[in-house]
């Protein structure tokens, strides 16, 4: 069925390489995920900032001046963003109240991508929501 692709096969997508995020400040933005979330700054392209974990990156674009293409409805706060990390939740907790961000929820138990994970929720300078997660014991 043509339609469908035919006699061509259907694609595998392997894993995700990077998102955007439209954010009303870059500086900001990139204060909270270095300092609060470990990230690291990249700048390429000569002037394009992403902020780089693990094997991914997030592209930092300015709201209202996104780089072409873009998402259709850009908006910034739309984001609900979960990330794995190393660090056991409650020392996560503890570290961010001690900066003086808010939890929003948490430590409360959901299901990631592989099985039970424990999460905590926290804002970005946008109000992205930000889940940071423990994947369970087996």
């Amino acid at each position: 069925n043509p339609k469908f692709g035919g006699i061509f096969k259907m694609i595998k997508i392997s894993h995700l390489d990077h998102l955007v995020l439209t954010v009303k400040d870059i500086d900001k933005t990139v204060d909270f995920y270095t300092k609060v979330l470990g990230m690291e700054k990249e700048i390429f392209k000569d002037t394009r900032v992403a902020l780089k974990f693990g094997n991914q990156k997030i592209n930092l674009h300015l709201l209202g001046s996104e780089f072409e293409p873009k998402a259709f409805n850009v908006k910034d706060g739309s984001a609900d963003l979960c990330f794995i990390v190393d660090t056991p939740l409650i020392e996560a907790k503890n570290y961010i109240e001690s900066l003086g961000i808010k939890i929003e929820e948490g430590i409360v138990s959901r299901t990631g991508a592989m099985g039970e994970i424990e999460s905590i929720y926290l804002r970005d300078p946008d109000k992205n929501l930000i889940e940071l997660s423990n994947y369970k014991s087996k």
